[in-house]
């Protein structure tokens, strides 16, 4: 008895939905992109050599012995707020305070701002290439909120600088939830945009600024030097999700769990129960830098694989 005309059919169907699917992703490039920029900011983690800065402004004891110095730091003092440090999500709370904090924040911030327009040009150029188009509205909308809670934290910080404070297990929880909260609500709108339903846009817009007003107040909580990681993991979060990629879906949460341990200071113990040999940390490239290399490295290998993975299904299909 032969196969039915309608059941061949529905395969074929099947078969192109799957070859349009392949065809369409493109996650390889922002991954092997945000891999090579996060890997990139270790040079800009080299600790601050006070001893021997023509320029430390030290204080000493009564008895002539030195006392305390002041490391650089891209804070200033506002009347009424007290210390702001717009670029404290990206150079501060390291084991070491970082030589260069200006130059790590505005490339923390050229890395957010030119990553995310190279990775909507790149699925656009791709879809007018190869005809089928990966949508990066939410990707788009969720990394410029990202962008705003991020200019956000530095002032609840300082409004709100003890109340706000969270130390151990209660920061760690805060991490999770920070990540959370977006990416449901990235699941809520995907969920309301396919049933149809039409959707006000002052309820939009009352429902973003909630988010974003909430994720503020975690952050300025609970973020103290992973802004970035934590802006990226948010965002390819939303990119896999669109994708509906395993692969993608993998690599991005083994990132976005490699970086709330970065955020809550638990790479040095990584290292040391890896015995990796640290050596001085005045020197040591790795050590400093523990807390990106991991969750830069992860990236970069989850792309190069999906690159092959895309260059070996287009060499078999032709």
């Amino acid at each position: 008895m032969g196969e039915s005309p309608t059941a061949g059919l529905i395969d074929d169907l099947t078969d192109l939905r799957r070859r349009t699917r392949r065809v369409r992703h493109g996650y390889w490039f922002p991954l092997l992109l945000f891999g090579l920029l996060t890997l990139g900011s270790i040079p800009l983690l080299r600790p601050h050599d006070w001893q021997h800065s023509p320029d430390a402004q030290c204080t000493y004891r009564p008895d002539g012995s030195l006392g305390s110095c002041a490391t650089p730091s891209t804070g200033f003092n506002v009347p009424g707020l007290g210390r702001v440090d717009p670029l404290g999500v990206f150079n501060s709370g390291f084991l070491e305070p970082v030589a260069h904090p200006l130059a790590l924040g505005l490339y923390w911030l050229c890395v957010l701002i030119l990553g995310f327009l190279a990775t909507v040009w790149w699925y656009r150029w791709r879809a007018r290439r190869v005809g089928v188009e990966t949508s990066t509205r939410i990707y788009a909308q969720v990394t410029v909120c990202g962008l705003a809670v991020l200019l956000l934290v530095p002032l609840i910080s300082a409004v709100a600088r003890e109340w706000l404070w969270l130390g151990g297990w209660e920061r760690r929880i805060g991490s999770v939830a920070l990540v959370a909260i977006p990416v449901g609500a990235v699941l809520v709108a995907m969920r309301v945009a396919r049933s149809g339903r039409a959707v006000s846009r002052r309820v939009v817009g009352v429902g973003v600024g909630v988010t974003v007003l909430v994720v503020s107040v975690l952050g300025a909580a609970v973020i103290h030097k992973t802004g970035g990681l934590m802006l990226l993991a948010i965002g390819l979060l939303t990119l896999a999700l669109v994708e509906r990629s395993v692969w993608c879906t993998t690599v991005v949460l083994a990132f976005t769990g490699l970086t709330l341990l970065a955020n809550a200071s638990y790479m040095g113990t990584i290292f040391y129960r890896l015995n990796w040999d640290i050596g001085p940390r005045e020197t040591n490239l790795l050590f400093n830098g523990k807390d990106m290399v991991l969750p830069g490295a992860v990236l970069v290998v989850g792309g190069l694989v999906a690159l092959l993975g895309h260059w070996w299904a287009k060499r078999r299909t032709g």
